[in-house]
């Protein structure tokens, strides 16, 4: 038992780390590249499209090699969740060091942001307030908690599909009395 809890936090966090890094590495290819990572459509559909491999490799990988070939709905929902945990929590540190060490791509961000603002609300009473809001708390912690969130949510959906694509229990024959 005790080596079933070995690699379940073993395979695991190395998983959820390389689904972090694969993003992580997404967006330093768009920021090489000279485009914005700031609600960049194309990004998230990228980092949509490598959380969907990475949970689904994840899962399919600890039921096959540390479950012999069987896993219970909730624990693929569980395991799925724990990959996407940490890998949220290595693009949100990213995020905050992208965001804290270049000054030049916070400041493309909040532009970005305020202008969305303006377009939106610019003939409501609310324009003045959300700008001075936004002026006020947007700082490099609060763009990587947003990015945390957004990962978490986003992935909650994913997860709940994969994980009862990747569910699979032993054959009644092969049961223990």
């Amino acid at each position: 038992m005790d080596n079933k809890k070995d690699l379940y936090w073993k395979q695991n966090t190395l998983f959820g780390l390389l689904m972090g890094s694969s993003f992580c590495l997404a967006s330093l290819i768009f920021v090489w590249s000279g485009r914005s990572v700031a609600m960049n459509p194309q990004l998230n559909n990228i980092t949509t499209l490598l959380t969907v491999v990475g949970i689904f490799m994840g899962l399919r990988k600890y039921r096959d090699e540390a479950l012999g070939g069987s896993i219970s709905y909730a624990r693929a929902f569980g395991v799925g969740m724990f990959l996407l945990a940490i890998a949220s929590i290595v693009y949100a540190l990213y995020t905050y060091i992208l965001y804290s060490s270049s000054s030049e791509l916070f400041a493309m961000y909040k532009n970005h942001i305020l202008l969305m603002i303006k377009q939106v609300y610019e003939n409501s009473p609310m324009y003045n307030t959300l700008t001075e809001t936004f002026n006020t708390f947007l700082m490099p912690v609060s763009i990587a908690i947003g990015e945390f969130v957004n990962h978490i949510f986003s992935g909650i959906i994913f997860t709940l599909l994969l994980a009862w694509i990747i569910k699979r229990s032993i054959p009644r024959e092969f049961q223990q009395n």
